[in-house]
């Protein structure tokens, strides 16, 4: 949790009215307030600094969450404005959330300081997910339109009872991993969204705009007998992936997506069996479905 005596994260998406229910449980934050300068220098018979006129200010705010969980099949989890704000659309039924590609949906975040707050608009952003050890993890990187601080209101309290965390990793918690269709013993896996972001400011307006993406993935696997799986053969192949976590209803996680696989490395693994490293882009069969995360 990022709540350091006086400090305390709330987002949501644009249009709602922040409380500390949207109290966000975020790790390693880095917050950063950015803008453009000119320098100015008028002709004068002595030498020092320049002058320089600030403009454009906007803010950036990075911090990791576990992969937050809904604890209730069908619900969306409470990390919902955040997968929404880095540009992937929202498809429920009555047991599953699913997130794929498509508009972004801007977020609203609070940022008190102690006695001062920033209210932060037009929030988007990136993602990129790792698995390895412990609970699976979210790092998110956003951007999002300044606004001067204002005074702060009464310290927040806020309750995490919404923040399901999921189980941690191991078969023991459901965890399994296809690669082309076909079961391997997973060490490592790491998916970027790969969001382009900007702030992107004109004469008439200022906004957060994501330009494009280009996502990867990157796994190391034990490797399997040549028969079942040749990486070597099916070098520039793109090929299904999936990982599944979670025994119960409420509780599992899907992360499935499209992997061209790369020329391989060997990997040294801590068990002293061959493994392989695998790092590839994520690439679309149709369109926007390179990548795709499923709560149930």
């Amino acid at each position: 949790m990022w709540r350091f005596k006086d400090k305390t994260l709330l987002m949501g998406s644009q249009g709602v009215a922040l409380a500390v229910a949207h109290a966000i449980y975020a790790l390693d934050v880095e917050f950063s307030i950015e803008h453009e300068s000119e320098n100015e220098r008028p002709a004068s018979n002595y030498s020092g600094a320049e002058l320089q006129t600030f403009y454009g200010h906007h803010v950036s705010l990075n911090f990791k969450t576990p992969l937050a969980i809904s604890g209730v099949a069908g619900t969306a989890p409470v990390t919902s404005p955040l997968w929404l704000a880095c540009g992937f659309a929202q498809v429920s039924d009555a047991t599953k959330v699913v997130y794929s590609r498509g508009a972004a949906t801007p977020a609203v975040a609070s940022f008190i300081f102690g006695k001062h707050t920033h209210a932060i608009t037009g929030l988007k952003g990136n993602f990129s997910i790792a698995l390895e050890k412990g609970r699976p993890m979210v790092q998110w990187q956003f951007k999002g339109v300044f606004a001067p601080p204002t005074a702060s209101g009464a310290a927040l309290q806020p309750n995490w009872d919404n923040w399901k965390k999921p189980d941690v990793l191991g078969p023991e918690y459901g965890s399994s991993f296809k690669l082309n269709n076909i079961a391997m013993t997973l060490h490592k896996l790491s998916v970027d969204a790969g969001n382009k972001v900007i702030y992107d400011r004109t004469i008439t307006s200022s906004a957060i705009e994501i330009t494009g993406h280009e996502s990867k993935g990157q796994l190391t696997v034990t490797a399997t007998e040549l028969a079942t799986f040749n990486p070597f053969t099916l070098a520039g192949e793109v090929v299904p992936f999936e990982f599944k976590h979670g025994a119960a209803a409420g509780k599992k996680i899907t992360l499935s997506g499209r992997l061209q696989l790369p020329v391989p490395k060997y990997a040294n693994l801590s068990s002293e069996l061959t493994g392989y490293e695998l790092e590839g882009n994520l690439i679309p069969l149709v369109g926007n479905d390179e990548l795709k995360i499923t709560f149930e």
